[in-house]
């Protein structure tokens, strides 16, 4: 009889006793609007890093990185969506989050098959289906905040959704699934992050504190445009290293900036 259990077996343990705690938690604490926004605005963030990820389990097949980070990010897009259903302030708006949990729930069985370019090509397009589902519920929310506070939160989070699809549609075009149209949504949302960081440097509710943020995103941003162009010197996994920690460093950064508006 076996007696013996790997430390594989007991970070899983106290992985989903850790995620329980954090769904409790959740269920229990009542969002402010701006929070409520920002929480949102990560479900559309997951849905593409959840993606990316899923990717990177193909072309890393040695690494366990991707399907942690595939793993971790199910866990926070269950845990948001606990909490958004407990945001009292948007009763009204509980017809478009049940279409993201109807969504959310082929999505994550997708996200938990067997890594196959065909399950991939399917993640590919479920990620793009209920991605626009839970853009549509953050404008909802933005409109229910009425205030420029709302809107600035929706646009800076949806930064950190770029930097995620910008990855995801990298690395699709990478290990040749979905074709030309993968690269030519990258190129969009490359011309779209730069213009945005350009519009938040500008806002009037840019604290000094967010804009040295803003200019450390964009030197990350700046580094990252030079291997999607082919400046860098390098290639392979090296270039998909460099990709991954880039993209990673700009979703760091722009979460802090998005919560730092939301405190506003």
């Amino acid at each position: 009889m076996r007696i013996g259990y790997s430390l594989a077996y007991f970070r899983t343990l106290l992985g989903v006793f850790s995620f329980w705690m954090l769904m409790n938690t959740s269920a229990s604490a009542e969002l402010s609007i701006g929070e409520a926004v920002n929480r949102a605005g990560e479900q559309r963030m997951l849905s593409q890093r959840i993606a990316q990820s899923y990717l990177l389990t193909i072309i890393q097949p040695q690494s366990p990185k991707g399907r942690d980070r595939v793993m971790r990010g199910i866990e926070r897009f269950e845990r948001n969506l606990l909490a958004l259903e407990n945001f009292t302030g948007a009763k009204s708006l509980a017809p478009d989050l049940e279409r993201v949990k109807s969504l959310w729930k082929e999505y994550r069985v997708l996200a938990l098959s067997e890594a196959t370019d065909v399950n991939a090509e399917k993640l590919l397009l479920a990620s793009d289906v209920i991605l626009l589902a839970a853009n549509r519920y953050v404008g909802l929310l933005e409109r229910l905040s009425n205030t420029g506070l709302g809107e600035v939160v929706n646009i800076s989070g949806r930064q950190r959704m770029l930097s995620q699809r910008i990855a995801k549609n990298y690395f699709a075009y990478f290990h040749k699934l979905g074709g030309e149209e993968r690269i030519r949504a990258l190129y969009e949302d490359l011309a779209e992050y730069k213009n945005v960081i350009g519009y938040l440097k500008q806002s009037k509710l840019t604290t000094p504190d967010i804009l040295a943020k803003l200019h450390r995103v964009e030197g990350q941003f700046s580094y990252a445009s030079k291997g999607f162009d082919g400046l860098m010197q390098i290639s392979g996994d090296r270039l998909i290293y460099v990709i991954t920690g880039t993209t990673d460093a700009m979703l760091k950064n722009m979460d802090d900036v998005t919560k730092m508006y939301a405190a506003l």
